[in-house]
């Protein structure tokens, strides 16, 4: 029998309510003291730090992992080209970790953070032979987890990146 669309939704949701509000209850832990954020990069870095956190919660760790790596490369270019720093429009992630880390932007603990992420995604978007030790496989293996699990660690790991990328570069007022 064919399942309605109504029904498909009611029975997601009956399935994965509860860890979907486990996810959010994470985010919600995790975030930043923050009373008010204004995002360098506009709606763009805006739009992509609230799909990663929307991705996050809904299990969609690629898309959360790569949303929030393009929120940091969006944030640091949307820096650099706000202090006239023109040069850098079209840089990669990688060179503008470096440039931020040169420049003082970043301290060494934040570029390893920050390029952390970049190092999850990489994998994720760009081909790896299956014995590869970057690929998702291995590294469940390796680690004795189940490949989703590992996914889900990498998603918090990148969105605790964004989060800080948040703390210091958002335009905010943090409470006492």
């Amino acid at each position: 029998m064919t399942q309605s669309a109504e029904e498909w939704l009611d029975n997601e949701d009956k399935q994965c309510r509860d860890d979907r509000l486990n996810r959010l209850i994470w985010i919600i832990e995790e975030y930043p003291n923050i009373e008010m954020s204004l995002f360098h990069g506009g709606f763009k870095s805006h739009y992509l730090f609230e799909e990663a956190r929307y991705c996050f919660v809904y299990g969609q760790y690629f898309a959360s992992i790569m949303l929030s790596l393009s929120h940091i490369e969006n944030t640091l270019a949307s820096v650099f080209y706000a202090s006239g720093r023109n040069d850098l429009q079209r840089a990669s992630v990688v060179d503008l970790l470096k440039e931020a880390k040169e420049e003082g932007l970043i301290s060494e603990s934040e570029f390893i953070v920050f390029n952390k992420v970049r190092k999850i995604r990489n994998p994720i978007t760009h081909f790896r032979k299956p014995d590869d030790k970057e690929t998702i496989e291995y590294k469940a293996v390796k680690n004795d987890m189940h490949p989703y699990e590992l996914l889900e660690e990498d998603a918090k790991t990148a969105l605790k990146a964004t989060f800080r990328m948040i703390a210091k570069f958002s335009i905010s007022k943090f409470e006492d």
